[in-house]
């Protein structure tokens, strides 16, 4: 009975996670700013997401990457992309900065 209740806590806790339509809809919200911010934009391929969560440790980890504009991340696609400052950051760092949360990530062709 506990398990079923922790369950349902973590349910009503967590909609984003439990909810793939509203994951849609704040990635595509995040990609949306990438594409109007002025810097250099890349896209990744990222293996090893599998939820909401995931998603929001990689845009963590790009957001405490120094001149990165904006990024976003789908775990339903595997993709993640960023707008950040050339003069700043090297795609070689974003990459460091997603396999440091755990994943692996390739720019995508």
């Amino acid at each position: 009975m506990r398990t079923l209740l922790l369950g349902a806590a973590l349910f009503v806790a967590t909609p984003a996670l439990a909810c793939p339509m509203a994951d849609k809809a704040a990635y595509e919200a995040a990609a949306d700013k990438v594409e109007a911010a002025t810097g250099t934009k890349l896209a990744f391929t990222v293996e090893g997401m599998h939820c909401g969560a995931c998603a929001e440790k990689i845009i963590a980890a790009l957001g405490a990457v120094e001149g990165v504009e904006a990024s976003a991340a789908d775990y339903q696609t595997g993709e993640a992309k960023v707008a950040f400052d050339a003069a700043k950051v090297k795609p070689a760092a974003l990459i460091k900065a997603i396999e440091g949360v755990g994943f692996k990530a390739v720019v995508a062709s």
